[in-house]
């Protein structure tokens, strides 16, 4: 630590993930400037440079032939657990969706049913007038309506303002 030309153990691990290339912005720069500054530093990313390819030169290993089934084997029971997972997400999904479709179906029929089938005539009438509505077992014993137009004329019962 006294000499600055040692690197600690930040600037070893920023070596490191420099010699693989995954060091970027200002702390490679940082550490491209110790390197060219100080030998001492710079023999240490020789040597760990060195060191890597040499592990190119290493035998690999090979995998045994089994490695793929018992890889398999172990990761069967987390897929059916994901499965049952998946299954449970589409039986709700699709019962949700057949639920919304009767709803649809049902609410399409009945504004179908009260667009196109035609209402009796005068049905609407009474429902706009409550007063109507109210008197209408007097209005059915009546036979046609050229009376009450007759019950309008101010002349039959005489002027109501003369009257007040």
């Amino acid at each position: 630590m006294n000499d600055p030309a040692n690197l600690n153990e930040k600037e070893r691990t920023d070596l490191v993930a420099y010699l693989d290339g995954e060091l970027d912005g200002e702390a490679a720069r940082e550490l491209e400037r110790k390197l060219h500054l100080h030998p001492a530093a710079r023999a240490e990313a020789d040597a760990l440079r060195r060191t890597w390819e040499l592990l190119d030169f290493l035998p690999r290993p090979q995998p045994s032939t089994s490695f793929t089934h018992r890889t398999v084997e172990r990761l069967s029971p987390v897929r059916a657990r994901e499965d049952r997972r998946v299954r449970r997400w589409r039986s709700l999904g699709l019962g949700l969706s057949w639920a919304a479709g009767l709803l649809v179906s049902g609410w399409a029929g009945y504004a179908g049913y009260n667009w196109l089938v035609p209402r009796q005539p005068g049905e609407r009438e009474l429902i706009h007038d409550l007063r109507i509505i109210e008197n209408k077992r007097l209005y059915e014993r009546m036979e046609d309506l050229d009376f009450w137009r007759a019950l309008e004329a101010p002349d039959l019962f005489g002027d109501e303002s003369s009257n007040t």
